[in-house]
C-alpha cells in the first residue's frame, strides 16, 4: 500500500516519466540514474521513497530499501552477485549519543543506528546486532551492544558484547 502511494504521487508530480526536475531544478519523482544502475525516488530534491541497486557485472539486484526525507528507513536488503541476501537492516534511526573509538583513538559518534543480520550462504541467520554507521552500511559499521553468533543450521553458538566499536571483555 505505501508503495502505490509513492508511486502515484511520483507519477503525479513527473507525469510518469523518469528523471524529471521542477522549476527550481529539483528532482521529483523516479530517477534512473548510474547508466540504469539505481532506480530511486525524489521529493523536491531529497531522496523519498523506494530505492533500488543493480550490480554492474550482472544487473542483478543489489540492495533494496527505501528513503523518508534523505534517511534510509523502514527495512533494507542487500544481495551478493548471485543473488542470495546477504544483510538486511531494520529500526534505522538517527543516533546522537552512541559513539565508538576509531582505531587512532579518535571517539566518533556515528550518524545513524539500526538492527542488522548477516546471512549464511544458506540463508540461514549468521549473526544480529546494533550497528552505528554513517551513510552505508555496506562500506562500514561498528558492532554496538550484544550480538549473536549462529551455526549454519541456525543454532545459537555464542554472543559477544561491544562497546565504542570494540569487544567489550
Amino acid at each position: 500500500m505505501l508503495f502505490l502511494a509513492i508511486h502515484a504521487d511520483a507519477q503525479k508530480a513527473t507525469s510518469g516519466v523518469p528523471n524529471q526536475s521542477d522549476s527550481l531544478g529539483r528532482k521529483q519523482g523516479l530517477w534512473i540514474e548510474e547508466d540504469g544502475l539505481k532506480e530511486v525516488y525524489y521529493l523536491d530534491g531529497v531522496k523519498d521513497g523506494i530505492y533500488r541497486a543493480y550490480y554492474k557485472k550482472n544487473h542483478r539486484l543489489e540492495s533494496f530499501g527505501e528513503f523518508s526525507k534523505g534517511t534510509p528507513s523502514g527495512t533494507w536488503y542487500y544481495f551478493d552477485e548471485t543473488g542470495y541476501l546477504i544483510l538486511s537492516q531494520r529500526q534505522i534511526q538517527a543516533n546522537s549519543s552512541l559513539k565508538v573509538k576509531r582505531d587512532d583513538g579518535q571517539f566518533i559518534v556515528p550518524r545513524l543506528k539500526s538492527h542488522v543480520r548477516i546471512y549464511h550462504k544458506n540463508g540461514q541467520l549468521c549473526r544480529e546486532g546494533i550497528a552505528l554507521f554513517d551513510e552505508d552500511i555496506q562500506v562500514d559499521y561498528f558492532m554496538f551492544g550484544s550480538w549473536k553468533y549462529y551455526d549454519s543450521e541456525g543454532k545459537l553458538l555464542s554472543e559477544e558484547h561491544y562497546k565504542e566499536g570494540k569487544v567489550a571483555f
